[in-house]
Formats: structure tokens, sequence, C-alpha cells
């Protein structure tokens, strides 16, 4: 049988204040979970709206990872061409990617940009690559480099 409880307050025992929670308490979503703007006109799919992957790191030198959700095997494919594999992979090739770079200040190119870097018509399921350019569309090492996916994980 499934209860549902709906409550505006949870006060303590003296109706005084709420409750102060002792250790953390897990709560599992699944893939049904939803929930409600401050106004109540909206409802979304909280699952769907999460970021299932993404990748901070070093795009100088030796690259090295600096933050990391779901990913692994970050790779070098040359100037300014960085990849990384997914742990779990996303359920198909539409999912939305986002890259950005940071620029080292001191070097003579001044502006730098990122994009998905893809030979081909489709995205991977399993890896997103991340090309840097200068506004010269010249590909460079970036001083850092970020990529983030969301979509559906399969």
């Amino acid at each position: 049988m499934t209860s549902q409880l709906n409550v505006d307050t949870i006060v303590d025992k003296q109706g005084t204040g709420g409750p102060t929670v002792q250790s953390p308490t897990l709560t599992e979503m699944n893939s049904a979970s939803t929930y409600v703007s401050e106004g109540g006109a909206v409802s979304q799919n909280t699952v769907q709206g999460l970021v299932k992957s993404y990748m901070a790191a070093n795009g100088q030198g030796t690259i090295a990872v600096r933050g990391s959700f779901n990913a692994t095997s970050l790779t070098d494919h040359g100037t300014g061409e960085y990849q990384y594999s997914f742990v779990n992979n996303m359920q198909n090739n539409e999912y939305v990617p986002s890259t950005s770079c940071q620029w080292d200040q001191n070097d003579d190119n001044k502006l730098a940009f990122s994009s998905v870097r893809k030979a081909g018509s489709s995205l991977e399921t399993n890896q997103l690559g991340i090309g840097a350019a200068n506004t010269s569309t010249t590909l460079l090492d970036v001083l850092r480099f970020f990529g983030q996916v969301v979509g559906d994980l399969a």
C-alpha cells in the first residue's frame, strides 16, 4: 500500500520549531521523481534535469583531471583536442553537451573558445570530445577545459 504525506510545517513535540536531524538521511530518486516550482505552476522530472557527467581538467603541459563526475580516461589528442570517457554511458546520442575553457591571460591569443570535438555527424554515447581554439580558429592548449552532459543514462 502506498502512502502520501502532505505537510506545510514539521515542528518538534512542543510545537515551537522544526526537528533536528541527528544523522544524514538518504533519499532515493527514481526516474519518475518530480519537483514542483515555488509557485506550484510547474512540475519537472528531477532526474532528467541533473548533470549526468562533468570533467574539469588542466589543458596545458601534462593534462590532468581537476574534478569529475561519471568521467574517466582523460585523453590528449593533440593541441587543443581533449576527450574523456563516461563511466556510465548515455542512453543514446541525443544528449546535450556543454563545453567551456579558461585561457591564460599571459597568452598572446587573448581569447579562446571551446566546442564539442567530434569527427562525424553524431555524438558518441561513451565519451565527450572537447576542442579549444583562439578567435582565428587555430587550435590551442588552454589553461583549463570543462565539459558537462545532460540527458538520459543507459
